[in-house]
């Protein structure tokens, strides 16, 4: 058995995620408490309750589920699980990053919380909007965005998500204008999606910029665990980190060939660290014949657990 770590990113979020992990286990509870200390909002509050409706503003969804995932993590790591090889998706990549040791959760989360920031005022700079393709082959895709591009604006490959299952970011002109270019190619379904910007496209040029100063004044250190990138779908270093971290929201995730990669690596056990099953279910899209987890609540650890072969405590 080799075993990868999964991070989901923004989409994943939902109210009450990691409260029953914060009451369960000591590990979870003390990540929250520091991202508390840390940030100038509560997370816990928002997480647990969101009684101000705040979740999924990209200000706050983007700290509150890289310590969500964190939380998961450390009370994971503690029974002895940890995998061989991490992987986030697209902000899932910062706790992936944690995870291999190349920052602590402290200075994640202070990243985590800059770039949530960057983007979103990206996103009022540059408006744009991204729409899910389903059922069409990704090279006819890229066709498309590249005749649209030329001829209206911006669109572009954000996710490859799966077989059949790609998003696409970009102005809204060139996401309206490339809606029947998809379907007559074949798409079965174009599908607008509830995000705030055109998120892994050039239209984030800004919020790259602004990442790649932040990255001066931070000190990174080796990985102690391979960290499979977004940007190239192979294995980086701490230099590919600092590297790819500013590409990573301009450039689209290849979660589908990252997924190939670590199973041709000998991979077939995927573990899912956050809310949801939302990778879990692209992993089985992508191979039938490797075995997936998830690790949200009490219960889905203690499965894990279970299977793994962990220590209880």
């Amino acid at each position: 058995m080799k075993t990868a770590i999964l991070f989901p990113g923004q989409g994943a979020q939902g109210v009450g995620m990691g409260k029953d992990l914060y009451e369960h286990y000591t590990e979870s509870k003390r990540i929250f408490d520091i991202a508390a200390n840390i940030l100038d909002w509560d997370v816990r509050e928002v997480c647990f309750e969101d009684s101000k409706g705040i979740i999924n503003q990209t200000r706050y969804t983007q700290a509150a589920l890289f310590t969500t995932n964190i939380a998961a993590y450390e009370a994971l790591r503690a029974r002895g699980i940890t995998g061989e090889a991490v992987l986030g998706f697209s902000l899932g990549e910062y706790s992936a990053i944690t995870a291999s040791g190349a920052l602590t959760f402290e200075e994640t989360l202070k990243l985590v919380e800059k770039r949530a920031g960057y983007m979103e005022e990206c996103a009022k700079t540059n408006p744009g909007g991204m729409v899910a393709v389903l059922g069409l082959e990704i090279d006819k895709i890229d066709e498309i965005c590249k005749k649209v591009t030329k001829e209206i604006g911006p669109i572009e490959i954000a996710n490859d998500n799966c077989p059949g299952q790609v998003t696409l970011s970009g102005i809204k002109e060139a996401l309206d204008a490339a809606a029947p270019y998809l379907k007559e190619a074949g798409a079965k379904r174009v599908l607008p999606l509830r995000v705030s910007g055109a998120f892994h496209s050039s239209l984030m040029q800004d919020a790259a910029n602004a990442l790649e100063a932040e990255l001066k004044s931070i000190h990174f250190n080796e990985t102690n665990i391979p960290i499979i990138s977004n940007v190239t779908a192979g294995a980086m270093n701490k230099n590919g980190i600092i590297t790819n971290i500013p590409l990573q929201v301009v450039k689209g995730v290849r979660f589908r060939e990252s997924i190939l990669h670590l199973i041709n690596e000998g991979f077939d056990t995927f573990i899912e660290v956050g809310p949801k099953r939302t990778l879990c279910n692209l992993v089985k899209k992508i191979s039938n014949d490797v075995q997936v987890m998830n690790v949200e609540d009490n219960n889905t650890l203690e499965n894990v657990i279970e299977i793994m072969g962990g220590k209880v405590c």
